[in-house]
């Protein structure tokens, strides 16, 4: 009873607030400005400190021709996306994964758990985004206890659906060349319970405008397969994990050696065969590409 009543304040609180929090937000993300009260008072900032060393990470591996044919190019607003070719979506789920692993999988001596990495569905997202590969992660330096994984942000790592809804986001969320990481901070190695950083470059405490507006989990959830609840807890300072929207979770699909992790892998190529049947996915090209598609 108590604790319904207290959401139910914080519910309140918000949406009397909510005129000038968006305004507030709105200058967070076009001008960076995050003194303003209330909205300063409701920020996160990264308990996280240092740099990455990137000097432990080696270039992405090129992608196979043979599998490159299996693509198609695409322009949006100026920038170059690879769509897989195929009329089933078995096919094209298969293609789109062997080439997020084939750019993304190394081998460094700073390797994150192989449990960690793959391809991964995320599974109840209500935005556009259907695939994630972690693999182009590196464990990093254990910081206050916590276990750290940074994840480079990078090419072929991150799809959107080809609906309106999806290009959109797909533009306002990629570039040619990206930067930045996000930093998984994990209590232990066991990985249980962990939160998300997602930082504007190399240094952990540089986090975007996005990160600073609330608490992003990773809770390990019970199999089969490898499964993390991906919560999405809004002005966790001032509510707790009382206003929670958008949490989905994450359920991997594939294994860094192209091996599907079931039963998700077949939900997925279910899903896409049935709620997105009419649609495929678009990934990122590499820079490289991106290049070659601007001197054109």
């Amino acid at each position: 009873m108590c604790d319904a009543f207290t959401t139910g304040l914080a519910v309140f609180v918000v949406i009397l607030l909510a005129p000038l929090l968006l305004v507030e937000i709105l200058l967070l993300m076009f001008c960076g400005v995050r003194w303003l009260p209330p909205l300063s008072c409701m920020l996160n900032k990264s308990d996280l400190e240092g740099e990455l060393d990137t000097s432990t990470l080696p270039p992405h591996p090129e992608i196979p021709a043979d599998l490159l044919e299996k693509f198609d190019k695409v322009v949006m607003q100026g920038m170059l996306w690879l769509r897989p070719k195929g009329d089933d979506a078995a096919t094209r789920v298969k293609t789109m994964c062997e080439a997020m692993l084939a750019y993304n999988v190394v081998q460094t001596v700073t390797d994150a758990p192989a449990e960690f990495q793959g391809v991964y569905w995320m599974d109840g997202n209500k935005i556009p985004e259907e695939l994630v590969c972690l693999s182009y992660a590196f464990q990093s330096v254990a910081q206050d206890g916590q276990f750290v994984i940074a994840k480079v942000n990078s090419a072929l790592s991150w799809t959107y659906l080809n609906s309106s809804f999806g290009k959109f986001i797909a533009s306002f969320q990629e570039s040619p060349k990206p930067s930045g990481m996000q930093a998984f901070a994990f209590e232990s190695d066991k990985m249980q319970n962990g939160k998300i950083w997602s930082c504007t470059s190399f240094k952990y405490n540089e986090v975007n405008w996005l990160t600073s507006l609330g608490l992003w989990t990773m809770e390990r959830l019970e199999g089969p397969g490898v499964n993390f609840k991906r919560g999405c807890y809004w002005f966790d300072k001032a509510f707790g994990r009382r206003l929670e929207f958008g949490s989905y979770n994450l359920r991997k699909i594939m294994n860094e050696d192209c091996t599907p992790v079931q039963p998700a892998y077949d939900d997925f190529v279910q899903y896409m065969s049935s709620t997105h049947k009419a649609l495929k996915m678009v990934v990122p090209a590499p820079p490289g590409m991106q290049t070659e598609q601007a001197s054109n």
